[in-house]
């Protein structure tokens, strides 16, 4: 289980693109797990297991632990960017107000990507082939050590470590080198490396990331093309990784659906993929070499996908430009976005992210697997398509961006009245850290051999 959350191919203004690039736009978890995926869309957030240094625990001055959270995130202006990790308080979050992303929190210069594993969060780096870890200390981050891939090739970690697997093992992926860097979160050193078949490279297109999903144990990577007018291309490839062997056991193509951005794990284990927003977008303003956006899947205990199964996502919302499955929603079925062209026509001279930026997108409940409508999720505001859902305490939760990405804003969907948390500047990662409890049992899971935590 696990999410996908590593790049997304949107052509974005600055910030957001950033953040896109980082990991799969936005990543939450809070509890043991986010959209039937532990810890992922894609970067990732994993906190069910154990800290990677074992610690976490109450100073000596006898003080409770720390109870909270780890925030990243960005902020981009006309001299670049610049992130910022800190750690949030309960009490802040239950207070209701105004969250500062940026309020004694740790700064990294050029923009950074997260990883929350236990009580201590991996930061990646978007200008170093870096991995630093911070350790939560009496309520503080500490800042502990390093691992360099730059020997490996690695110029830039901008998807974050991705995927922690365990205490003693984390994935890596390049999406430059198309390799899998196998590597310690505790030692904080390289194991090896995993290197992926290259797809034979199609006329006219040009690969511009990966994305990637642990499902079972499975690691399964994949990657997004555009044309050469800039257009997201009907094409991806597929690679399933053995995670405990880490051998890579398949591969697979598909030309009939492409820019496969966030999933979702049906109840059932089937995987379900869509394309992105900017595709819908693309796709409505009729761009040339656009198609519409679409669905596949995969199944459960499988390594290849579907060859039975397509859907036209525009078709379930009566012909609006819509993107997904961007998340898992009650009762098995995922979340799609809409652009409400009844309300606000679609202006053809805007570009996709113009129209990507309006706050005119809508959220729809559509049941996964099969052709039924989808239905319009009323309790969610009218907002831009800068979006993405996870489980946040064990409640299904949006996060939005405004238009201008000064605010993120969390939305808890199963409460009513909804319930809202809201954060300055581009939100990359919200993490809650790992409970005494929690690290206890992850190491006992560790020692009989099996996943402490299924990453993001």
């Amino acid at each position: 289980m696990a999410v996908s959350e590593c790049h997304s191919p949107h052509t974005l203004p600055s910030p957001m693109r950033l953040a896109a690039l980082s990991i799969l736009s936005i990543t939450i978890a809070f509890g043991c797990g986010n959209d039937g995926t532990s810890g992922t869309n894609g970067g990732g957030a994993t906190n069910g297991g154990g800290a990677a240094n074992g610690g976490g625990a109450a100073g000596g001055n006898g003080a409770a632990p720390f109870s909270g959270a780890a925030l990243c995130s960005l902020v981009s202006g006309p001299d670049g960017s610049t992130g910022f990790v800190r750690l949030v308080s309960d009490d802040e979050l239950e207070a209701g107000e105004l969250i500062d992303s940026t309020a004694g929190a740790i700064e990294v210069a050029g923009g950074l990507a997260c990883t929350v594993h236990g009580r201590s969060v991996f930061v990646g780096r978007f200008e170093s082939p870096t991995v630093t870890r911070y350790d939560e200390v009496d309520g503080a981050l500490v800042e502990g050590p390093t691992v360099s891939f730059l020997n490996l090739g690695v110029t830039a970690t901008i998807t974050a470590p991705q995927v922690i697997l365990s205490n003693t093992k984390a994935y890596y992926l390049d999406p430059t080198t198309l390799q899998i860097v196998v590597w310690d979160p505790s030692e904080m050193a390289i194991i090896s490396t995993i290197d992926l078949p290259a797809p034979e490279p199609p006329v006219g297109l040009r690969s511009i990331g990966l994305s990637v999903q642990l499902v079972g144990e499975l690691f399964v990577a994949w990657n997004f093309y555009r044309t050469e007018m800039d257009i997201n291309a009907r094409r991806s490839d597929f690679w399933f990784v053995d995670s405990e062997t880490d051998e890579v056991v398949a591969t697979d193509t598909t030309e009939r659906c492409g820019a496969l951005d966030q999933g979702t794990l049906a109840a059932n284990g089937d995987f379900y993929l869509g394309s992105n927003e900017a595709t819908a977008a693309e796709h409505a303003l009729g761009l040339p070499g656009s198609f519409p956006p679409c669905g596949i899947r995969i199944r459960a205990g499988t390594r290849e996908l579907d060859a039975t199964y397509f859907a036209d996502l525009n078709t379930v919302t009566g012909g609006l430009p819509t993107a997904g499955p961007i998340g898992r929603a009650a009762n098995d079925h995922g979340f799609l976005i809409a652009y409400d062209a009844n309300s606000i026509p679609i202006d053809t001279n805007s570009t996709a992210n113009e129209l990507m930026g309006l706050m005119n997108w809508n959220w729809y409940a559509w049941e996964l697997g099969t052709d039924q409508p989808a239905t319009r999720v009323e309790s969610v505001p009218t907002g831009t398509a800068f979006v993405v859902t996870r489980e946040f305490d064990g409640r299904i939760s949006l996060l939005q961006g405004n238009s201008d990405f000064t605010v993120s804003e969390l939305l808890d969907v199963t409460r009513s009245p909804m319930e809202t948390l809201r954060f300055t500047n581009v939100t990359l990662t919200l993490a809650r850290l790992a409970t005494q409890p929690e690290l206890r049992m992850a190491q006992r899971i560790e020692r009989r051999g099996g996943l402490s935590v299924l990453a993001f």
